[in-house]
């Protein structure tokens, strides 16, 4: 029995060892299995990848030809060129992408654009700085945007939608805008020896910024100033022209809006004019003869460059007293960048009380021609000139190679090698305008830059008390008009300057009613009432 007893024993205990190890097989079947399943599958996400890296290496080249206003082609942008395309190489998604940079100087950028679309010259990026956006549009040179924006993640948020607005016609984008500080103020820049010897800043600051003070009283102190200098300092010792201080954005000039070209419409007014032809403008003529007369402007006014006297050179023995430069903030800001800037002690004296955002966007932006054969491409990059991924790119086009055109003080400040201000010049070997190759807040900062710069523009772009054009969004159609706008275009050209400077004396009125004739004779008026009827539609 008990012999019995242990060999049932035995068998269990051996059924048991059996079952035991019969499971202990399963498991690591299933576990050897469970393995090789996986590695089957990283295999396939490997594979996936490396036939998609596969894929973007083996894209056909692509050459992209970017057209944009600034210094031209200087002795260094090829080398620069070369760089930019280095870097693209490690760039995702512009792997297989070169650009090619094709600058001219704003005098000779829309005509060359112009000749170039007309002989069918490879065109890919257009920028719309010196060229009219609408005319753009309305001629079919640009494309709609829309879907390759939503396509670049993030996009759509870098920027404001008041800002898509400017870059679009009738509810689609057409650029993409280059984003800066939305609005500029005005400030009269004078040496701070001369004002204390010669000035009264309390009554010039007065005067100048008030909206409710007339043209001849804003003449009046600044004419009494430049009078005060010329007897303590000399005599050539010079004032800018009212007429061009009026004319141009910088100056003493109200806010405005721009319909076409010289055709205007006033912040506080719903009526378009031609800035020539206002009771206003005439006015300025007049206090430029008269001041040309009595020797407060530069008697050389028709042939020299305004630059040579101005700023840095204001403490020359033939200078200007006084120049205007935009910039924001308030009086103490905007006295010691230009007292860095300058070397000398300077203050600035606002113009104006308000920041006004127009119905045009001076930064323009990139479009993707309507000739381009590679739109994905074309807007991947200049997403990349927008967007902070981006940055290293946009800084190469800006500032050109570290080393050779700027030394890298830390992550965001540089020293440029060939200038100290915010820009340099078509004598540098090379610079860009950084307001106009992308999103200035994504640009190294340099000597003549303020750390607050960023930080100061941007709230000012989100400021409720800035003023804004009611004519955002807007675009205005030109071609029944065209031959008009070409005519009274070319006459202003004629007579624009000698009227702006004065140097028609005691015969100024007798010029101003020639030009007059001429403009009503050029079709002035026609173009006007077109505008206007265009203005007035839109306000509705």
């Amino acid at each position: 029995m008990r012999v019995r007893k242990r060999v049932m024993a035995l068998a269990l205990a051996s059924m048991m060892a059996l079952t035991l190890a019969g499971c202990g097989s399963s498991k690591e079947e299933t576990v050897s299995n469970d393995t090789n399943a996986q590695t089957s599958s990283e295999k396939e996400e490997q594979s996936t990848a490396e036939e998609k890296d596969q894929e973007e290496t083996e894209k056909e080249p692509v050459t992209l030809v970017w057209w944009y206003r600034g210094n031209g082609e200087q002795k260094d942008t090829k080398m620069v060129q070369d760089a930019l395309n280095e870097q693209l190489k490690t760039y995702p998604g512009l792997e297989h992408v070169t650009v090619e940079l094709k600058c001219y100087t704003a005098s000779e950028y829309k005509q060359a654009v112009t000749l170039a679309q007309s002989s069918s010259e490879q065109i890919d990026i257009l920028n719309t700085v010196n060229l009219d956006f609408a005319e753009e549009v309305e001629k079919g040179s640009l494309i709609p945007m829309d879907d390759l924006i939503d396509s670049m993640d993030g996009l759509k948020e870098t920027l404001p939608d008041w800002l898509w607005e400017l870059g679009s016609v009738d509810g689609q984008i057409y650029m993409v805008p280059n984003y800066q500080r939305a609005a500029s103020m005005n400030y009269v820049i004078t040496p701070t020896e001369w004002l204390d010897k010669y000035g009264d800043r309390e009554k010039m600051e007065e005067v100048l910024k008030k909206d409710d003070t007339s043209l001849a009283e804003k003449a009046a102190v600044l004419e009494e100033y430049t009078r005060n200098v010329q007897a303590g300092e000399g005599a050539t010792h010079y004032m800018p022209p009212m007429g061009s201080m009026v004319y141009t954005g910088y100056g003493v000039n109200d806010f405005n809006d721009t319909i076409y070209g010289d055709y205007v419409k006033d912040a506080d007014s719903d009526t378009v004019s031609n800035k020539y032809m206002t009771e206003k403008m005439k006015l300025a003529f007049e206090l430029s003869a008269n001041e040309y007369q009595e020797g407060l402007i530069h008697p050389d006014i028709l042939t020299i460059n305004s630059k040579d006297f101005e700023g840095a050179n204001m403490l020359n023995d033939v200078s200007y007293v006084f120049c205007i430069n935009n910039q924001f903030g308030d009086s103490e800001r905007v006295s010691e960048i230009y007292s860095t800037m300058y070397g000398f002690d300077v203050t600035a004296i606002p113009v104006k009380e308000t920041y006004y955002i127009s119905n045009t966007w001076a930064a323009g932006g990139n479009g993707i021609s309507s000739s381009c054969e590679h739109p994905e491409e074309a807007m991947r990059f200049i997403n990349a000139m927008t967007q902070e991924e981006g940055k290293e790119l946009y800084n190469t086009v800006v500032y050109g190679i570290e080393g050779v055109h700027y030394n890298k003080i830390d992550d965001m400040h540089i020293e440029t090698l060939e200038y100290s201000g915010t820009q340099g010049g078509v004598e540098t070997s090379y610079s860009a305008m950084k307001w106009i190759m992308g999103n200035t807040f994504n640009a190294y900062l340099n000597q003549a830059c303020t750390d607050d710069e960023v930080e100061e523009s941007l709230k000012l772009n989100e400021s409720e008390d800035n003023i804004k054009s009611d004519l955002i969004g807007s675009t205005f159609k030109t071609d029944a008009i065209k031959t008009q706008l070409e005519q009274t275009t070319a006459v202003a050209t004629e007579y624009s300057k000698p009227l702006m400077y004065g140097v028609m004396g005691e015969n100024w009125e007798a010029t101003y009613n020639d030009f007059v004739d001429k403009m009503k004779n050029a079709g002035v008026e026609e173009a006007t009432a077109e505008l206007q009827a265009q203005v007035d539609a839109f306000l509705k």
